[in-house]
């Protein structure tokens, strides 16, 4: 019968806490070989009075302790991960767990705590004969997959689809969750993790790294970046999407020549940042993503605009909006490390203009970038404004030429209104004469011959005057034009 052997490889600390149930879990490959060295991992809750044991306990082989330790430094209340390096011995299996140790030093392994087996194996070799007679034998190169197969986080959805290659994601929890459980899967069952487990979430940005270690010790980093939102956030909708104003100091560095400053939005506190030479705020916001990006902050209505710095030589450049565009330039979007708002124009490909703060010397206005030489060339205002001015005299003075055209034509048709006037008058009265001729004629039929001799005699008196003199004639026209004369004033008035 074969005898059963109690290996106690490390007393790692000794620390006045008792594991409270259901709270240690255990991490390690599945499976080393002989001299190697590999890491378990620990994690969970402790708390109470007590102490932490870690050891290993197995039929055959053995493991021995290298490096790691349990220390919380006397805190009553503690969620940890800690690793501990081992160093394979002969092939056979070892386990680990956690231990409790009471006040009378008894050692009793925790029966809610998981454990960890690993079966230890052979290192690789193969023997063969060489010409000489001698022996010679080669290793075989050990496994270096230290990729994760994937990654989880309860009640949490991630901006990214797991793919091994991506070592970096993110995402985002409301403010009333103070904790997550991070957890991972190598794609090597002969890989390890440390860093998974229960974690503290602060408001604001959490990064915690996954080590991914392969078998041959080749590390990989898996990174997840958790924003915990603020609670009462703010949040605002730029470009019809969701933003939530971060109100409390970020571990993401601001802008370099900006200082923390304070600024109050819908009522509340926000940590912001200024600069000496332009007059902006630029402040936090996060997306529903959990991607985090400075925004130009403008306290008079309440707008946001994103805060983008292009550097180029010795410039550091802030894009903004120009008062004015210059004349034949049409409005157009820039790339460069994001997309901008540029002016190209008519007929020239290679070149765009941009409106700019520098924020060496405070001084905006435009530069022309070189879309070939990817370079910045400040432009020449002063020839922006000139042209502009012309512009508007050009524009003044084309107003005032159609509205002298305008007025001409009106005298032009007043004029030969007022002549169609006269010569209808003198139409109309020459009709009406006429028609009296006629109608006397009639009277005269029926008049005695007594009143046609005194008919006679006034007809032949009024025939000796004209039927219209000239100077009547004259006269209406002086009038008419006298009167034209006054309409055009009181038009000009």
């Amino acid at each position: 019968m074969k005898k059963i052997k109690l290996l106690l490889i490390a007393l790692i600390g000794f620390i006045p806490f008792s594991v409270s149930a259901n709270s240690v879990h255990c991490n390690a490959p599945g499976s080393v070989e002989s001299g190697e060295t590999f890491g378990v991992t620990f994690y969970g809750s402790l708390s109470g009075a007590g102490g932490i044991w870690l050891g290993n306990i197995g039929s055959e082989g053995n493991a021995q302790y290298q490096s790691g330790s349990l220390s919380f430094g006397g805190e009553e209340t503690n969620d940890f991960s800690r690793t501990i390096y081992y160093k394979a011995g002969n092939p056979g299996s070892a386990r680990f767990y956690a231990y409790d140790v009471d006040a009378a030093s008894d050692i009793d392994e925790i029966s809610t705590s998981d454990s960890c087996t690993v079966t230890i194996t052979e290192a690789s070799q193969s023997y063969s004969n060489n010409n000489g007679g001698g022996s010679s034998y080669t290793y075989e190169e050990k496994s270096n997959n230290n990729y994760l197969k994937s990654i989880s986080i309860e009640n949490v959805t991630l901006s990214q689809t797991f793919d091994k290659d991506t070592l970096e994601y993110k995402g985002v929890v409301s403010g009333d969750i103070e904790k997550i459980n991070l957890q991972a899967e190598t794609e090597d069952d002969r890989a390890w993790i440390e860093g998974l487990g229960e974690k503290d979430l602060v408001e604001g940005s959490n990064k915690f790294e996954i080590k991914v270690h392969a078998e041959n010790d080749e590390e990989k980093v898996y990174v997840v970046e958790i924003t915990r939102k603020e609670k009462n956030p703010i949040e605002v909708i730029i470009n019809k999407r969701k933003y939530t104003v971060f109100k409390k100091e970020s571990n993401i560095e601001p802008p370099k020549g900006f200082v923390k400053t304070n600024v109050v939005i819908d009522k509340q506190d926000v940590v912001a940042y200024s600069n000496e030479y332009i007059d902006y705020i630029l402040v936090l916001l996060v997306d529903e993503l959990g991607d985090s990006s400075f925004y130009i902050y403008n306290a008079k209505n309440s707008t946001y605009v994103k805060y983008t710095e292009v550097k180029s030589k010795d410039l550091r450049l802030v894009f903004i909006k120009p008062s004015k565009v210059p004349m034949n330039y049409r409005k157009t979007k820039l790339k460069l490390d994001e997309e901008v708002e540029a002016y190209a124009l008519t007929g020239v490909k290679d070149f765009r203009l941009v409106y700019a703060i520098n924020l060496n010397n405070g001084e905006e206005g435009f530069y022309q970038y070189d879309m070939k030489e990817k370079t910045f060339q400040r432009y020449n205002n002063k020839l922006v404004s000139s042209v502009e001015d012309f512009s508007k005299k050009l524009e003044i003075g084309l107003v005032a030429a159609g509205a002298l055209i305008i007025i001409l034509i009106i005298i032009t048709i007043s004029q030969a209104s007022s002549k169609n006037k006269i010569k209808k008058a003198i139409k109309n009265k020459k009709e009406d004469e006429a028609i009296k001729r006629v109608v006397q004629k009639e009277e005269k039929k029926e008049i005695p011959k007594e009143e046609k001799k005194e008919e006679i005699k006034v007809e032949e008196k009024k025939s000796e005057e004209p039927e219209l003199s000239k100077k009547e004639l004259k006269r209406l026209q002086k009038e008419e034009k006298k009167r034209l004369k006054k309409e055009q004033d009181d038009f000009l008035n």
